[in-house]
């Protein structure tokens, strides 16, 4: 018997279970290791086109910082230190004014400039490079890796299991698939794009859609700083030994979760190859590509509420692919609404009754 049972062992769900446990709960873990947040691309910007993302991931970034702690960052799998942006004119007019919103620390670069500081980077004469220090890239399994030593750290009790099916009461009753059952007073519900199957078994239609989004880890001699390039479309970051990791803003619809993390099409690889080269003065070679589900809504917003019927139930949803980025931020919100320290009104705009019309 728990007083919390996290269900999900992604970003979010051992964010909160972490909070929780900072609170002084009891706290279970339960999942399957294989997260999406593990098959990310390892990016952490506060360079997004929305303003309450960029707050929320300032929120993760501070979050990490503490977490961190006297650890190293190669130890944790930071892999880079600050982002770059490569826009025209137009769009970095945009980015500054927004990041001037959030309060953030920001310098920007004419093409000549950018190409003295950054030379492995191929500009055109009318670009602009939108530099921000606080943003981290990580190679992902690792820094899950890093998050859940944190949580056992700190007492989370973690079930590697499956769960079946939950009975909802006044206490929720766990039914796992290879061991035993799990009560606990109060339900966090983390799968991700796991999630609308989830609850769908239960009655509870949820309006998102899941992306299969794909990944690739190239080697170059270049020694990149993390970049997006938002005038041909791809974003990237330095990897482990002398690779860089990242894509093209491909995607594909994909419903069967058995498909969640199957190889991306060959067109992918070769735009994002394409889209590379564009911008690096020396050559890539490729080393390996996958891909992982991300679960998105109709306004892009995230999802956070109570299930229908059962307010000791939560859950949270629709990411969009930006769960390595937001995860650890609103796992902490979930988990302060979870044990009544906020209310659920402080995030009225991602409530599923702004969905009420669609279900």
């Amino acid at each position: 018997m728990y007083e919390f049972a996290v269900v999900g062992m992604g970003i979010a769900g051992l964010s909160a279970a972490i909070r929780l446990r900072e609170h002084g709960y009891d706290v279970v873990l339960i999942g399957d290791e294989k997260s999406a947040s593990r098959v990310s691309a390892g990016i952490i910007t506060l360079q997004l086109e929305n303003l309450k993302d960029i707050l929320l991931v300032r929120n993760s970034i501070n979050i990490i910082k503490n977490l961190v702690g006297s650890s190293r960052l190669e130890e944790i799998g930071v892999t880079c230190r600050g982002f770059i942006s490569v826009e025209d004119s137009e769009e970095a007019e945009e980015s500054a004014e927004l990041l001037k919103k959030a309060g953030i620390d920001f310098k920007q670069f004419n093409s000549r400039d950018a190409s003295e500081r950054w030379p492995w980077l191929d500009l055109s004469e009318d670009e602009v490079v939108t530099y921000t220090w606080d943003d981290l890239s990580v190679e992902a399994d690792q820094f899950i890796d890093f998050l859940m030593n944190i949580a056992e750290k700190k007492g989370v009790r973690v079930q590697e299991d499956w769960v079946e099916e939950v009975i909802y009461g006044e206490k929720n009753k766990l039914i796992l698939q290879r061991s035993c059952e799990v009560e606990a007073e109060i339900v966090l519900l983390c799968l991700g794009a796991w999630t609308r199957d989830f609850l769908s078994k239960n009655g509870i239609n949820i309006p998102t859609a899941i992306l299969r989004c794909p990944a690739y880890r190239f080697r170059t001699a270049n020694n990149i700083t993390a970049f997006a390039d938002e005038v041909y479309e791809s974003y990237w970051r330095p990897g482990i030994d002398g690779t860089i990791v990242g894509g093209g803003y491909h995607a594909e619809l994909v419903d069967d979760s058995s498909k969640f993390f199957n190889s991306p099409p060959r067109r992918f690889r070769s735009g994002a190859e394409k889209l590379l080269k564009i911008r690096l003065k020396n050559g890539i070679e490729f080393v390996e590509e996958w891909s992982g589900p991300c679960s998105i809504t109709a306004d892009l917003d995230p999802l956070m509420d109570t299930l229908p019927g059962h307010e000791n139930v939560l859950f949270i949803d629709g990411l969009r692919g930006y769960g390595l980025m937001r995860g650890l931020a609103l796992g902490y919100l979930l988990a302060d609404i979870a044990s009544g320290r906020k209310d659920l009104d402080t995030v009225r705009e991602y409530r599923l009754s702004r969905f009420s019309s669609l279900l």
